[in-house]
């Protein structure tokens, strides 16, 4: 099953190590973050369906951990600055990689985390997706912070 919006497409790696970096928000992340999110994201979403290996997804990289571990609020900063403008999965690849790094689900909440998250999960909805597409987190994400039903 394809997921909606979405072409079969062959494995690519993600983030890798020895890439140029770009600065976005202070933080530095790789200069083709966005077609690796695009990826990463419809894999996330559905790992059988989507068309994208497992091989070299980003939650698996060491360094961009580090970034991430290391200055929380830059990296995220830099995530939904990169991320949120072009919506779709490329967004919601943000979230997954955001909650794969634990700063999803940090307290407080990051604002950066929430505003990626939300703007993944209204991708989803909007997409046609229904609730039980949701992860539980996901689900208890857009309880807390959407006024709403699904």
């Amino acid at each position: 099953m394809r997921m909606r919006g979405t072409q079969a497409g062959s494995p690519m790696r993600l983030f890798g190590k020895r890439e140029s970096m770009h600065a976005s928000g202070g933080v530095q992340l790789p200069p083709d973050l966005i077609a690796r999110l695009e990826r990463y994201g419809r894999y996330e979403f559905d790992p059988q369906g989507s068309g994208v290996e497992a091989i070299g997804q980003p939650a698996a990289e060491y360094p961009l951990l580090q970034l991430a571990k290391g200055d929380p609020d830059g990296f995220l900063a830099a995530l939904a600055s990169e991320a949120i403008p072009v919506g779709g999965w490329t967004v919601y690849g943000a979230m997954r990689l955001a909650w794969n790094f634990g700063l999803m689900k940090a307290e407080p909440h990051y604002a950066d985390a929430d505003a990626i998250g939300l703007a993944a999960l209204h991708f989803v909805r909007d997409a046609g997706y229904g609730w039980e597409h949701l992860s539980l987190d996901e689900k208890a994400l857009w309880r807390r912070a959407v006024a709403e039903e699904w």
